[in-house]
């Protein structure tokens, strides 16, 4: 095992080190693995996600949600005419999934056949402005407020339980993250220009890993999914992911698991599987 790089940054009169075990660079990733097409099927699409029983998931231009088996057979669907627009789905619980509407700053969660088992509003003077939200492993809510510029843990009752603290004096500088995962290794914050932020299971902060042009992290247990320059890779760390080949560069969404990925390509949803 090569020797830990160790990272120190200044925050304001606060020096954090932060250590990383890294196993080379992502250009040089050693393992390449194919994954190959094997179906399609049409269908527009605004957001994708699925889950780890291999059922997919979208919304149609007209705010639909459809959840589908495997072979993109239509199982369920669920709409809201009075919420706005889906800016999330999170099914990484299929049994729990969220969504969030931030016309309205509001969360519903749907159980397996998409009907509603709760609501939550966020409260203005909690949240004033949460653009990010993902659902914890122990069936609470992550959301990240640019207001504030902070991390926050949120039960189902509207309770804060845990806060970082303001991202900006982790770094000394702004942080603008536009994508929100978690899984039962941590929570991740992705800056597209900076890097990534990763925190524990109680919001506190762990390392900052300045990696940019990541897009569409994603998270399954304790895998990683995600496209940096074109490629794409899966793995336990950023530091270690394998890169996967056979599938197109410019896929406009993609999710999946590390045998089995879900993507569309602006007409088709395709499905990879090794």
């Amino acid at each position: 095992m090569k020797t830990p790089r160790v990272w120190c940054l200044a925050a304001s009169t606060t020096a954090f080190c932060v250590r990383f075990i890294l196993f080379g660079q992502l250009a040089n990733a050693q393992n390449v693995d194919s994954i190959p097409l094997i179906d399609s099927f049409e269908a527009q699409v605004q957001l994708l996600s699925s889950d780890k029983l291999k059922q997919i998931y979208f919304v149609s231009p007209r705010q639909v949600l459809y959840k589908c088996n495997e072979q993109g057979k239509v199982l369920f669907e669920f709409s809201n005419r009075y919420l706005g627009n889906l800016s999330k789905i999170d099914a990484t619980d299929p049994f729990d999934i969220l969504l969030y509407y931030p016309d309205y700053q509001t969360l519903l969660f749907l159980d397996r056949t998409l009907n509603v088992t709760a609501d939550v509003r966020l409260k203005a003077e909690q949240f004033p402005l949460p653009t990010l939200v993902a659902l914890s492993r122990d069936r609470q809510v992550w959301i990240y407020d640019a207001g504030l510029n902070t991390l926050n843990r949120m039960d189902r009752q509207g309770n804060i339980k845990s806060s970082s603290q303001d991202l900006s004096l982790l770094l000394g500088r702004r942080f603008s993250p536009n994508q929100l995962v978690c899984n039962e290794r941590g929570v991740y914050l992705v800056d597209p220009e900076q890097g990534i932020l990763s925190f524990d299971l109680f919001a506190q902060f762990q390392a900052f890993l300045p990696t940019v042009g990541i897009e569409q992290l994603q998270a399954f247990d304790q895998y990683l999914l995600f496209r940096q320059q074109g490629a794409y890779y899966v793995g336990e760390t950023i530091g270690t992911a394998q890169a996967l080949q056979g599938l197109p560069s410019d896929l406009l969404l993609f999710t999946g698991l590390p045998n089995w990925i879900v993507a569309w390509d602006g007409t088709k949803i395709l499905r990879f599987q090794k």
